[in-house]
């Protein structure tokens, strides 16, 4: 995947209504300050629909940080509107919820992103976990692993073949196309998930990267990459150019000031262990928008230079 020597700057740009206002006024704004203060990948992450009583999350039903009411910006739509004003940034998402879509769908909406943006796309897709959200859709959460593999193999095909047919138990179709098709050829996917066998076996087959689930954890991303190169070998892939986007956050002690140094002390073993890219949180970084850029900038320098220390 495309990318700077050592370990990219990907900035996470959610949960920044503070910052941008009620209706997103300075959103795009706010991303092109991080673009200019070097970030490597712009990501955003997705509920479509959120409960008043958010339950299910993975660990505690009480560990989902945010309310109902969290602004979440769909993130295909924003990030087509982010390709305008930007030109260098790649742009991604941490996670897409991608079985709320039906596979055709997705497919149009990523190829024409990827073909907007001049081929920056690179999509980090899940299951999600919010039962009422995934209701509300009229999507069933049966056999999610399932679905999702069958979506990303749909979309491979539809992307790949003129016309495109394809079969599964969750979708099926015959003699369709899809045009126009990606700019990349593949369309780069970065795969959400723990570090089991099931998230190894799709980043091996369907995707180029992967994304450990609320994981900063030297430990969990050696067990997760010794799973994918398992995987790898298993089908003759080569599991050299398979990344690994790894998020980052000041420690809650932190001061103002001492935020990004306390944060980047996480950079050098996350690198040692195989981390390709760190993702850091605009809005624990930087209070108004235009702070950004001197906040990013920082993030982008520090992380290079730690990086030099890891090995």
């Amino acid at each position: 995947m495309p990318g700077t020597p050592g370990p990219t700057v990907a900035v996470a740009l959610s949960h920044v209504e503070p910052q941008v206002g009620a209706h997103l006024e300075r959103f795009l704004e706010l991303a092109r300050e991080c673009e200019a203060g070097g970030a490597d990948m712009l990501v955003l992450s997705e509920h479509v629909l959120l409960a008043e009583v958010i339950t299910g999350h993975p660990g505690t039903a009480s560990s989902f940080p945010f309310p109902g009411t969290e602004q979440y910006p769909e993130p295909l739509v924003t990030l087509g509107a982010v390709a305008a004003v930007t030109s260098r940034a790649r742009l991604s998402t941490n996670i897409l919820i991608a079985p709320l879509r039906p596979a055709g769908l997705l497919a149009k909406q990523m190829a024409i992103l990827d073909c907007l943006s001049k081929g920056r796309l690179e999509l980090g897709l899940g299951t999600g976990w919010h039962e009422p959200e995934y209701a509300a859709m009229g999507v069933p959460m049966e056999r999610l692993p399932q679905r999702l593999d069958d979506l990303l193999r749909a979309c491979r095909a539809l992307w790949s073949n003129r016309p495109a047919s394809f079969t599964s138990e969750t979708v099926s179709f015959t003699g369709l196309y899809c045009c126009p098709a990606p700019v990349q050829d593949p369309l780069p996917v970065w795969i959400g998930g723990d570090a089991n066998r099931g998230m190894a076996r799709r980043v091996a087959e369907l995707g180029q990267g992967w994304t450990p689930m609320g994981g900063d954890d030297p430990a969990l991303i050696r067990a997760g990459l010794a799973l994918i190169r398992e995987a790898c070998e298993r089908i003759g892939r080569d599991p050299a150019g398979i990344g690994v986007r790894a998020s980052i956050f000041p420690p809650r002690d932190a001061a103002p000031g001492e935020r990004i140094a306390r944060m980047l002390e996480r950079v050098p073993p996350l690198v040692e262990a195989g981390v390709t890219c760190v993702q850091v949180p605009l809005p624990n970084l930087a209070a108004r928008v235009d702070d950004a850029r001197e906040a990013i900038a920082e993030v982008v320098a520090g992380t290079r230079a730690l990086a030099g220390t890891a090995g």
